[in-house]
């Protein structure tokens, strides 16, 4: 069985530094099997100073490519996905990844949102930009809504390093709380319908 991770969170949360050490840490769960993928470096191809007018339409590229990517690489040897991206939190934005990872095999799939508090955020992208941005409270609030969704793990990541947050992330996948669970204990939404349908 394939597995594809979802891991969203805002700048800052950690999410790139995971991806780095992501073999290092989980490879030896799925045979050094794993991928690590970045919604952000796939936009970056496109914008590179992140400075485009058309900025949603080219997010909404990233995405879909990134599921393009997913998907080569499942139909490869590897056997776990993890999709890292700060736009990742909305039901639209996750379709956008999920509906081009299509196989003729059972896929689990995962969401989990990374949810540090405002402070550690604001901390780290001081460090990483010597201030903290003027966007950072509308950065946050425009993830907020979607932390309660049924569909989603979260992890408060303030208190614990890169690895450890990884580590509680395999605890999800171990335990099996992946997106169809969710839905089987709950109304499905129409896009989880159709990226779904049949599974």
């Amino acid at each position: 069985m394939k597995t594809v991770v979802l891991i969203s969170g805002p700048s800052g949360s950690g999410k790139s530094t995971m991806r780095r050490i992501l073999k290092q840490t989980l490879g030896h769960r799925f045979n050094d099997r794993i991928a690590g993928v970045e919604v952000d470096d796939i936009y970056r191809f496109i914008d590179p100073r992140f400075n485009a007018k058309n900025y949603l339409e080219i997010w909404q590229m990233a995405r879909e490519s990134t599921g393009h990517l997913a998907r080569g690489m499942l139909l490869t040897k590897i056997d776990a996905v993890f999709i890292f991206g700060n736009t990742l939190f909305s039901d639209e934005s996750v379709e956008d990844v999920l509906k081009n990872i299509k196989l003729d095999e059972e896929v689990k799939f995962y969401h989990v949102t990374l949810a540090p508090t405002r402070d550690t955020v604001a901390s780290r992208l001081k460090k990483r930009q010597h201030s903290v941005p003027d966007w950072l409270d509308d950065h946050l609030a425009e993830r907020q809504p979607y932390i309660t969704t049924k569909w989603t793990n979260v992890i408060d990541n303030s208190q614990i390093t890169p690895e450890e947050t990884l580590k509680a992330i395999y605890k999800i996948i171990e335990h099996n709380k992946d997106m169809n669970h969710f839905m089987r204990m709950s109304q499905q939404p129409n896009w989880f319908k159709r990226v779904f349908k049949g599974k």
